[in-house]
């Protein structure tokens, strides 16, 4: 009898569980529609990108199919700027947020509100955008540089569409409106090349204007890159010697500050920081910083330093290549990799629209979730060379 009675009173909780989740499934919302170019047909390719305001928890991307429409299903009720990217396809359409501007500032976005329950129509059309192409090589071979990652930045410094080289050098940056945009051209930690601006400029302040007029292509807008420093290591963990995945490994240009380079240890636990200019570099292993207060909570610097204080310099000559710059951490130390969630069920999702920074802030990595950090030197002064800009945009 007792097991009778216990059963069913499990069985009455399941149901009230069950009850006490139908409400918020029943008030997710939806968002449905079709992106079509401005007087014409249905375009394939265009990621579909809500995200809440105030920003409160991550979302994801849907991508139109080949009649434009889309679906994205899931959604809490509430306020959302939604973008519409033509980005990862690189395709010929300006990307936009709603309704028809450039970016996601809150005074410049439109919000979109939905209710509970409601499945809300948005249909959009994009412009077609103007390109800018060019030929990548390198400085002294004159042979052409595969991987080299091309951006067009507009007059706020951010980049408004970005695309890497193929085999021969060549790229071509689509869906630009008419304006005067600066190409960026780095190798990161993929190429061992320098950073570098149209036309031969090390600084955004310094870059000659390209300008673009719809739906034209501006050519022969190339670069000669003259290759990087790099320091690679290995991070393990203390006492076992076992190689840990996921930690971020960055080098300070000194003085303090002055610019930071980071990598992340891939799954045997070696990373590489490339396309480094001759300097001084304080190297640290999983050191993250409050945004505000900039203390260190966590990691150590390059042999077992605790503080920057603390930290060995690390000389770095120009082209030079520096190995066996290790670090040992507890394996407590090891971040988790980051775990969008998805929210969208048809089509399937694209990974999370990135954080969108404003001025003089940059998108990074702490334990697992994408902040806002204060950009320091190494990114885009103005063009009047008056502070920091954040690089943030969508795909």
């Amino acid at each position: 009898m007792k097991r009778s009675r216990v059963s069913k009173i499990s069985l009455a909780l399941a149901v009230c569980g069950v009850l006490l989740a139908l409400p918020s499934i029943a008030s997710a919302s939806s968002i449905s529609g079709t992106v079509t170019a401005l007087g014409g047909g249905p375009i394939q390719g265009v990621e579909v990108c809500p995200t809440p305001r105030p920003y409160t928890f991550e979302t994801s991307c849907v991508e139109t199919g080949p009649t434009g429409q889309y679906r994205y299903e899931g959604l809490p009720g509430g306020n959302y700027i939604v973008y519409f990217s033509a980005n990862r396809a690189n395709l010929k359409y300006v990307s936009e947020f709603y309704d028809h501007k450039a970016y996601s500032w809150e005074a410049e976005a439109d919000l979109f509100e939905l209710g509970p329950a409601e499945d809300k129509a948005l249909n959009v059309e994009l412009a077609e955008g103007g390109s800018i192409s060019g030929i990548v090589t390198d400085e002294a071979t004159e042979l052409p540089i595969p991987g080299i990652r091309a951006c067009a930045l507009d007059h706020e410094g951010i980049p408004r569409r970005c695309s890497d080289t193929n085999a021969s050098g060549e790229y071509q940056l689509n869906g630009l409106p008419t304006g005067a945009y600066d190409v960026e051209y780095e190798g990161g930690n993929r190429v061992n090349y320098l950073r570098e601006f149209y036309e031969d400029a090390e600084t955004w302040a310094q870059a000659t204007d390209v300008n673009v007029t719809a739906p034209t292509t501006t050519s022969n807008i190339d670069a000669k890159l003259s290759p990087g420093a790099q320091i690679l290591g290995h991070v393990s963990e203390v006492g076992t010697g076992a190689p840990l995945a996921n930690v971020r490994v960055c080098a300070e240009a000194q003085p303090p500050k002055e610019y930071e380079d980071c990598a992340s240890t891939d799954s045997s636990g070696n990373y590489a920081m490339r396309s480094l200019r001759a300097a001084t570099y304080l190297v640290s292993f999983d050191v993250e910083y409050a945004p505000i207060s900039h203390y260190q909570i966590f990691g150590q610097w390059w042999q077992g330093a605790a503080t920057r204080a603390e930290a060995t310099p690390i000389v770095i000559a120009s082209q030079e290549t520096r190995t066996g710059i290790d670090g040992q951490l507890p394996k407590r130390y090891q971040p988790p990799p980051p775990k969008p969630i998805q929210v969208s069920t048809f089509p399937t999702p694209r990974p999370a629209l990135p954080l969108h920074c404003k001025k003089g802030f940059r998108k990074k990595w702490v334990k697992g979730k994408q902040h806002c950090v204060k950009v320091h030197g190494k990114h885009h002064l103005d063009k009047g060379g008056h502070g920091p800009h954040a690089v943030a945009t969508g795909r």
